[in-house]
């Protein structure tokens, strides 16, 4: 048993770590721009990543239910996302600007397919090898190594980028892809299967939820504007592209390392103030990208490391209030619909944005700033959640 612990321990560290190098917030907004794509593309990203992994999950649940073998779903859901790196790769390199980010934006959506049926597979991994009780910590410590392991990737980065400047970026791509394989090795050997008791008999479209379910449905989807406006930091300094990779992957990773911990026990006592929290400190990040000037590496990475920790705390008030605000089936309920909402939500700001940016005068980010103004006053409408 504590074989299997450490190599669960170890797969889900180069999964997060994967997850990290082949972000849609840094790592793809980078590659779009470099690559000479058009900017419209770059807004597509989070939107696809995202609501990829989200919108499919009712599907997979309803075929998971007499597929006990969840273990073998979740190796075809990371050898999809190995094979996704690749052909993301190989669009960069082998096609012509316009055709190759029409390649990355296809291989990002088959990405984001195996990453939700692994999303739903691996808890019952982590249930079989972890006790109730050790779980969170499980999920703690992966989190620390794979941002230990980001930075010691994102730091010779830094340090050698005169050396490197032309092929970091797709060194990155690579390591994402290698991480992934690094991921199905450790956890290959761990199987489990899962028995659904439910005999067939529950009817996945007969579920009728309270004005709470609508009212966090609704605050969660304007709290998207905190993933969504992440690509755009890239994309308002896109010249300097290359140099701010790996300053925003550290970036991204110390941010998770430094609060998760903090969020945490603010969300503990109480998730709505969390929310809001967050929601500041998400505001306060866009109107820096906005007004200061940001020729200088050192204060585009501030706004983006504020920017992560904000967005590290509008997941964990999330994931809490959720947790807290029902019991039993109707919080798997309302987990389940906030989730595919948020998931139409987000292609439909997404295909938003995309569409405006062309014809404004002015960065978008003014409108998706105003959007988590209106956020983070609307968390006065949730319900105590405890």
């Amino acid at each position: 048993m504590v074989q299997k612990k450490h190599r669960l321990v170890s797969g889900l560290s180069f999964n997060k770590l994967a997850d990290l190098l082949i972000s849609a917030k840094t790592t793809l907004p980078a590659l779009l721009i470099v690559i000479g794509a058009p900017a419209w593309m770059v807004g597509w990203l989070v939107p696809i990543r995202e609501s990829g992994a989200l919108l499919p999950q009712v599907l997979i649940s309803l075929y998971l239910r007499n597929n006990a073998a969840r273990y073998k779903v979740w190796r075809i859901g990371i050898c999809v996302q190995i094979a996704s790196v690749v052909g993301i790769i190989c669009s960069a390199l082998m096609l012509e600007a316009f055709f190759a980010g029409w390649g990355i934006l296809a291989f990002l959506v088959l990405l984001s397919l195996g990453r939700s049926a692994c999303s739903l597979t691996v808890k019952d991994i982590e249930a079989d090898v972890v006790p109730k009780g050790e779980r969170g910590n499980l999920v703690g410590m992966a989190s620390t190594i794979s941002g230990v392991m980001t930075l010691l990737v994102a730091v010779p980065l830094l340090l050698l980028d005169g050396t490197f400047k032309d092929n970091a970026l797709y060194g990155v791509l690579f390591f994402a892809a290698f991480s992934f394989i690094l991921t199905l090795f450790c956890m290959f050997n761990l199987k489990t299967k899962v028995e659904d008791n439910s005999n067939g008999s529950g009817n996945v479209f007969s579920i009728k939820f309270d004005k709470t379910v609508y009212k966090f449905v609704l605050v969660r989807g304007l709290f998207v504007h905190s993933a969504l406006v992440a690509p755009y930091f890239m994309l308002e300094n896109g010249e300097n592209a290359q140099k701010l990779l790996p300053v925003y992957i550290a970036a991204q990773a110390l941010a998770s390392m430094c609060s998760s911990l903090l969020w945490g026990k603010v969300a503990d006592y109480s998730a709505k103030v969390t929310l809001q929290i967050a929601g500041i400190l998400t505001i306060l990040s866009c109107i820096g990208l906005l007004v200061i000037p940001s020729e200088s590496l050192l204060v585009s990475a501030t706004l983006f490391f504020v920017l992560s920790i904000a967005h590290a705390g509008v997941r964990t008030g999330r994931k809490t209030y959720s947790l807290d605000v029902k019991e039993g089936q109707e919080r798997t309920e309302l987990v389940g619909f906030s989730n595919t909402s948020i998931g139409v939500i987000l292609l439909g700001f997404g295909a938003l944005y995309a569409s405006l940016s062309p014809f404004l005068s002015f960065s978008v980010v003014y409108i998706m700033t105003a959007m988590m103004i209106v956020a983070t006053i609307s968390t006065v409408i949730l319900p105590k959640e405890k």
